[in-house]
């Protein structure tokens, strides 16, 4: 299941150029790439004469020309040229897809074109944020993932995983018997959950150069629809903030993370992280990217795992547990999203 009426992250801004980039997103293959005034466009991936992938042809000026025929297409889709024939059929054209550029990422709309919203973005501004260092994560390159994209959203409104799965890097005693709180919205679901006398994460501590030994600690999860995450998670002195109090007085760090569905198996995840620690030091923006994305190949390899057993027993019966609030809230939401779409349709 997909949700079209929505804005899917297509690429890293670094990513698109001059030469065609071929992406297949929602099933359906997608050509990226910029006009001379560096403008991005997406367009159907194929030329309407034979099919060809039109990322296989050229780009001249702000056209794409197909590499089996010639046939030449503008930004907008229209054939503007056919060698050898004056006349262009009127239905000589390709899909073209609204695009718009935020925050180093290029994001795309896969539905109605009449309902194409840019208020419908993610709250993502403090990637904007000056007093706090952004990177961006794995060298600008999105990380394929063998996995429906609904195991993202999964992921990360279930934090208490990192107790498990990341013990080295995120984990901390303690975190697996705190309650969550969920809260539900029109088009997003938050998770809370805050640990007092907690262990801080070992790999935040270091980099944050934390060493208290009563700590408290907070997770918070932001999923809006249809996948883009606001990971929210930090640590301070015990006593010294509370759970309603001011978290940037604490070390913090916002993951803003997003999966891109490319098939009903697959999928892309993108994200950048913002930090108000080791600000503007580019030695830890580094190591720590590199960091992250160890982290989220653990978080891919559950997922992978995840998806290979769905797929090979679909109808295998599952159980729910306290923690899986967030998680059964978000997918209703989903799931809401997706009959209004068809009932639209």
């Amino acid at each position: 299941m997909f949700l079209r009426n929505c804005w899917y992250v297509a690429a890293y801004s670094s990513e698109i150029g001059d030469m065609p980039l071929a992406r297949t997103f929602l099933n359906e293959p997608v050509l990226l790439y910029r006009t001379v005034g560096g403008k991005p466009v997406a367009l159907e991936d194929r030329c309407c004469h034979r099919n060809l992938p039109l990322s296989m042809g050229r780009r001249e000026g702000d056209c794409i020309r197909c590499g089996y025929h010639g046939l030449k297409f503008d930004a907008a889709g229209q054939c503007v040229e056919i060698p050898g024939q004056k006349e262009i059929p009127r239905e000589a054209q390709v899909r073209s897809y609204p695009v718009v550029e935020r925050w180093n990422f290029v994001w795309i709309w896969m539905g109605d074109v009449s309902k194409c919203d840019e208020s419908q973005l993610p709250h993502w501004d403090c990637a904007n944020d000056t007093s706090v260092t952004t990177t961006l994560g794995n060298n600008e390159k999105p990380l394929p993932m063998k996995c429906n994209w609904e195991l993202n959203n999964d992921n990360l409104l279930d934090l208490v995983h990192v107790v498990y799965i990341h013990a080295a890097t995120l984990g901390g005693a303690g975190l697996d018997t705190t309650p969550v709180t969920t809260e539900r919205f029109d088009r997003s679901i938050k998770m809370t959950r805050w640990s007092e006398h907690a262990d801080p994460p070992p790999l935040l501590a270091r980099l944050a150069g934390f060493n208290s030994p009563d700590a408290d600690r907070w997770q918070a999860t932001v999923c809006e629809i249809p996948s883009h995450c606001t990971i929210d998670v930090g640590f301070c002195t015990h006593g010294t903030i509370g759970r309603d109090g001011d978290w940037d007085q604490g070390s913090r760090l916002r993951a803003l993370i997003t999966a891109t569905p490319e098939t009903d198996t697959t999928s892309f995840m993108f994200y950048c992280q913002c930090r108000n620690f080791a600000v503007g030091d580019a030695e830890v923006s580094r190591n720590f990217i590199g960091h992250v994305r160890d982290i989220f190949m653990e978080d891919i390899t559950v997922m992978e795992g995840q998806q290979r057993i769905n797929s090979a027993m679909p109808n295998a019966p599952r159980i729910e547990i306290r923690a899986d609030t967030p998680v059964v809230a978000m997918h209703r939401l989903v799931e809401k999203f997706a009959a209004a779409e068809k009932l639209s349709s």
